[in-house]
């Protein structure tokens, strides 16, 4: 009798873990649809970005897994506030013990650098399988405590909701919300951020709640062209996994009316982190 009603409660929560996933997708498709051709519309600071991003490596299993990361993110807002939506489309191939978690970018970057984090909550499976649908979508929004002067540097606080909209059926999520809450620093040439990120943790699965940062500088080659190297580092998130660590090297070129196209090249220093990656992101400008 027991066993009966703890698969009915085990059958309950994946009805309402199911329904929570399709109305937030609907909630996804009406933003994307109806709300982004309404702030187009208005005066307004608006962008959208484009990107396409691939990574290899076995995050410490002895056999690799290979994500393609394909995000469309809108954002919108001023010199003060800034809010944004990132839906990304994912590919995932490899034994089905490596999760990927859609993590941060901070304000004003495109899309990538630092941008996937990866949990391994579930034991290899018998053979190598190839997965793809819509991955967790973020919601982020910020505001200027502090704007930069000579003698201090900008500073941004910036909250940030990951909405469970993979499938975790097919690994592409945990199938939790994660929060997290970042401070993002610029000054000069240099910038980078510093956050702490809260997991929701799937059935029988205990994720730690983890600290983040980033650290880098961008220098320009020229009028049109900034050349950049960052370095990401991220605690463990799962018993049995590692620290994440990776230096991302990236170019930035303008285009032309604001927009800009930034191909970068990832390293994985530990590892929690791909070996490599490759990726590049085209951010066009109202």
């Amino acid at each position: 009798m027991k066993q009966l009603i703890h698969q009915d409660e085990l059958a309950q929560r994946a009805g309402l873990r199911l329904m929570t996933r399709n109305m937030i997708r609907t909630a996804v498709f009406v933003a994307v649809n109806f709300v982004a051709p309404l702030c187009a519309a208005a005066e307004s600071d608006l962008s959208v970005s484009l990107g396409a991003e691939y990574t290899s490596g076995d995050y410490g299993t002895g056999t690799d897994t290979t994500i393609w990361y394909f995000p469309l993110s809108l954002s919108y807002g001023s010199e003060v506030t800034t809010f944004s939506i990132t839906v990304p489309y994912l590919i995932v191939e490899g034994p089905g013990n490596v999760t990927p978690a859609i993590g941060d970018t901070p304000r004003g970057m495109a899309p990538g650098m630092g941008a996937m984090q990866v949990v391994r909550p579930r034991v290899a499976a018998a053979s190598t399988r190839r997965e793809s649908g819509l991955g967790d979508v973020v919601l982020s929004g910020s505001v200027r405590l502090v704007a930069e002067a000579p003698a201090q540097p900008r500073v941004d606080l910036t909250g940030k909701i990951k909405l469970a909209t993979a499938d975790e059926d097919k690994n592409l999520g945990t199938g939790e919300n994660d929060y997290a809450v970042q401070l993002d620093l610029e000054k000069g040439v240099f910038f980078g951020y510093v956050g702490y990120r809260v997991y929701g943790d799937p059935p029988g699965i205990n994720l730690d709640n983890v600290a983040y940062g980033l650290v880098g500088l961008s220098q320009p080659l020229d009028s049109a062209t900034r050349a950049g190297v960052s370095l990401y580092a991220q605690q463990a998130a799962a018993a049995g996994t590692d620290d994440q660590l990776e230096l991302s090297l990236f170019l930035n070129r303008k285009l032309g009316k604001g927009n800009s196209l930034r191909p970068y090249v990832v390293f994985g220093l530990a590892d929690g982190s791909p070996d490599w990656g490759v990726g590049v992101t085209l951010a066009l400008y109202r």
